[in-house]
This record gives C-alpha cells, structure tokens and sequence, in this order.
C-alpha cells in the first residue's frame, strides 16, 4: 500500500476496531443486564471496573511509551532497538502488575464482602487472573499502534468481542448466575491476551528479529523514565476521574441494585454521545491544526463554528432521549430498570455536555496548550471524585446522577472559557439557543407518539418524525449559515475523495 494510502486505511480499521468492539460489548452487556438484575449487575459491574482501574494502574505511561518510542525507533530506522525496548517496558510492567495485584487483594480483603457480595475468594481469584491477562493484551495492543498495523489491531478486538458475545450469549439462555458470567469474563480476557500476543509476536519476528546484543542508549533511557514518571500520575488521575467510580461509591455507600440501574443509564449515556457529536470530535484535532496553521486567527474563529455544531447534533439526541428513553430502557433492558429511564435523560444531558469542549480543547493543543489542559483534567478529575463521594454519601444515586452532570458542565464550561480568553473570541450563543428552541419544538411534536402508541412502534415512528421535523425546524428559525452550508459540503466531498483515493490505494 502507499504511503498516501496507509492514513485512510489506518483510520478505516482503528474505526472498525472501535465500533465493533463497542458495539458487540453493549449487545452483550445488554444481555449480562437482563440476565442478573439491577443488584446483581451492580456487583458484575463494580467487579470489572476494578479490573479495568488496576489495568490503568498497572499500564501507566507504559502502553503510551510503547507506543509514541516504537513509532519513534521505527521512523529513525532504529529497529534493533524496538525488542530491547520492549523487553524493558515488559519488565516494568510485571513489577506493577505485582504491586497492583497485591493492592487490589488487600482491598478485597477489607471491604470485598461489603461492596461485591457474593463474591468469594474463588470468584476473585477470577478478576485476579483477568487484570493478569488483560494488561498485557493493553501492552500488545500498544505494540501494534507503534508499529502502526491497525488492522492487528481491529483484528483481535473482532475475534475477542465476538467470542465474548457467544459466551454470553449462551450463559443467557442457560439463565447463568452471577459467577458464570464473571468467569466468562475472564476466559474472554485469555481470548483477548492469546489473540493479541499471537499478533504482537508477528509485529516483533518482522520489526525486530531476534538476535544481537543491542541495548537502549542512556538518552533514551532517560527518556524514557521521564516519560514513565511525568506521564503515569496523570494517566492514573485522569483515567479514574474519568471512569465509572461512581460504582465503587454506590455499592460501598448505598445498594449494589443502585449501580446497576446507574450502570445500565451511563453505559447508554455513553454510547449516544460516543456514536453521535463523537463522530465530529474524533476530526476535530487535526482540522484545527490544519486551520491553526494558517493562523491562530483562522483557527481561534473555529473555536465558535465546532462547538455549534457540536452543539447541533447533540441537542437533539438530548430532546429525543428526554421523550423516549423509558421506551429504550424497556426495550433493552427490560422493565426491571423503569427507574433508569429518568437517570439516562440527565446523564447524556452531562455527556454530552462534555462533548461540547472538544472544539476548544483542540484548539489549546493547536496552541501548544496542553500543560494547561493536563492542570485542569487533573483538577477537575479530583473534585470529581471529592464531589461524588460527598454527594453519594448525602443523596445516594441521585447524588451521584447530579454530580456526574455538574461536573461534566463546570469540565466543559472551564475548556471554553480557557480557549476563548486565550483567543479573545465568542461563541454564537443566539444561534445555538435557537438549536435548543429547535430541538424542543420536534421533542414536542413528537411526544404524543411516545404517550399513544407501543414502546415499539412509537420508538420507530418517533424516530422518523424527530429526523424530519428537527432539521425543518433548523431551517425555519435559520440556525445554520452559508458557512455551514459550505462546510457540509466540504466534508461530503472530503469524505467521498478519501474513499476513492483509499480503494486506488488498495488496488495498487
């Protein structure tokens, strides 16, 4: 493939990866949900968050430093270099799986039976063995992005999703309890590991053959460990702020059946904004350096035009869900969840919340801003975990449904402000309150379907009638310009020249 052809295809199969892999692990959480209860799925989902955590913990800044060096070794053709390489960062990290394992075992032993009862030592020696597999499947995963082979990379998520859902599947129709579903959990983290270092043994064998006594110069080395020790505290803070710990304060303050109906909301929540805005947010960095290239002028106007679009598609993902989402918990989840029904409406108002920042956040990167961007993640990541212990302890799951939204307002609101006093620049709040006018006005058209008609039929024909009557309503109050008019069709022709060019890339 040629060089010109090998970004598209890269994206082609990072986005390949990513959306099968979400989408085969909703279908089966889906199942696990329905399958255990909302007390049940709290205790399931508190168990894989903890794994999930000491994964993080335990692949602090290595995973990123397998990544950014082997790419690095790569382009200055210092490939003897990469096994060397490799090998260090293997050692590191089963020193740290050592160290996190012993934590988390330590921790079950003190409050174990509080927050996850039902699970015995057998069944943790089960998460045990799924955090010892799963962080070097994360390892082998960075393998194949430094060496840049996005197609290993789509390949083992498939195989591991897909033979994950099977299981689960299964399970289901057995009516399986708990503790299957938790050693499911664990074989398919052995499917993921075996997958992925069958792979990663490909990648080194063609990269770096065995062979040679090569060893790190110092400088790299040096750099590397500064690499380890400034970037491993802030991936920590960051990932955990931004995780699901609400579940480990619900189960440990209040009722496991209240993180499983938190669970079942935030994992929906999630979902909506990641397929919907998401799909702009994920082209906004390099449009913003293209644009921050000709200009912090031309890329501080973009500042407003990307967080109104933004705005643009989530507001009425927000205004269909807030008619129809006891329509969806039902249909997905059965009417054991009714109570999330209410929950999902204010946690993807906060989800989507925090998309409303990526515009801005790109354009701090641009401008070479990213220490500022580190300080507030890690700031606000803190009081996030002070704000929802506190708000828990108070208010139970509605405290924590409130916590989630006010912060995920005062992350984006905090992004914004910084890019538009760097820029001294607006945003067309007029405009974007006459998308939110636009989105309520289908919102309400549409709200008899809901009230008259089945969950079913009124969730498709609500649908239909929000697809039509949303962009009406745009045109009507005239909330898009001629420069969006352009900018859409920019983007269609973008996408359709990056799909011919892709198939003449794969051709030759």
């Amino acid at each position: 493939m040629s060089e010109r052809g090998r970004p598209l295809s890269n994206t082609l199969f990072s986005s390949l990866g990513l959306y099968s892999e979400y989408l085969f692990g909703l279908t089966a959480s889906i199942l696990i949900a329905r399958a255990l209860g909302p007390a049940e799925l709290g205790v399931y989902s508190l168990a894989v968050w903890i794994v999930g955590t000491a994964v993080v913990v335990a692949n602090a800044g290595i995973t990123t430093g397998a990544i950014k060096f082997i790419a690095e070794l790569r382009g200055a053709g210092e490939h003897a270099l990469v096994r060397p390489l490799v090998d260090r960062l293997r050692r590191l990290q089963r020193w740290m799986l050592l160290i996190v394992a012993t934590a988390v075992g330590v921790g079950f032993a003190w409050v174990g039976e509080r927050v996850m009862p039902g699970v015995d030592v057998a069944l943790f020696s089960l998460l045990v063995v799924s955090l010892g597999l799963r962080a070097p499947y994360m390892f082998n995963i960075a393998l194949a992005k430094g060496n840049q082979d996005f197609r290993a990379t789509a390949a083992i998520a498939l195989a591991g999703a897909a033979c994950n859902l099977l299981m689960v599947a299964v399970a289901f129709m057995l009516d399986a309890p708990l503790a299957t579903y938790l050693a499911i959990y664990a074989i398919s983290s052995g499917v993921f590991f075996a997958v992925s270092d069958r792979a990663a043994q490909r990648i080194l064998a063609a990269v770096a053959p065995t062979g040679g006594d090569a060893r790190l110069p110092p400088a790299l080395r040096d750099r590397l460990r500064h690499h380890l020790r400034v970037v491993a505290f802030t991936i920590i803070l960051t990932s955990v702020g931004g995780s699901e710990f609400e579940l480990l304060f619900l189960n440990l303050l209040t009722e496991p059946a209240d993180a499983g109906v938190f669970k079942v909301a935030i994992a929906l929540a999630m979902g909506a904004a990641l397929l919907v805005p998401g799909v702009l947010g994920a082209q906004l960095l390099p449009m913003m350096a293209n644009a921050y290239g000709h200009g912090p002028q031309a890329a501080a106007q973009r500042i407003g035009s990307t967080t109104a679009w933004l705005f643009l598609l989530g507001a009425p993902l927000v205004g269909f869900v807030a008619v129809f989402s006891e329509h969806l918990i039902h249909l997905l989840y059965g009417t054991q969840y009714t109570s999330a029904g209410a929950i999902l409406i204010w946690l993807l108002l906060g989800r989507v919340a925090a998309t409303l920042g990526q515009g801005a956040s790109a354009y701090l990167v641009s401008a070479d801003r990213q220490t500022a961007l580190m300080y507030l993640g890690i700031g606000l990541s803190a009081l996030r975990l002070g704000a929802a212990w506190t708000s828990i302890a108070w208010f139970g799951l509605a405290g924590a449904v409130a916590a989630t939204l006010v912060l995920s307002v005062l992350g984006t609101a905090s992004t914004v402000w910084l890019a538009l006093h760097e820029t001294r620049s607006r945003l067309p709040w007029a405009r974007m309150l006459r998308m939110g006018v636009a989105a309520a006005l289908g919102a309400m058209c549409v709200l008899p379907l809901a009230t008259r008609l089945p969950e079913l039929p009124g969730l498709l024909a609500g649908s239909i009638a929000y697809a039509l009557l949303y962009p009406l309503a745009l045109w009507l109050l005239r909330c898009l310009t001629e420069e969006d008019a352009d900018y859409v069709r920019a983007v269609g022709l973008r996408i359709s020249a990056g799909a011919r060019r892709l198939c003449a890339a794969r051709r030759a």
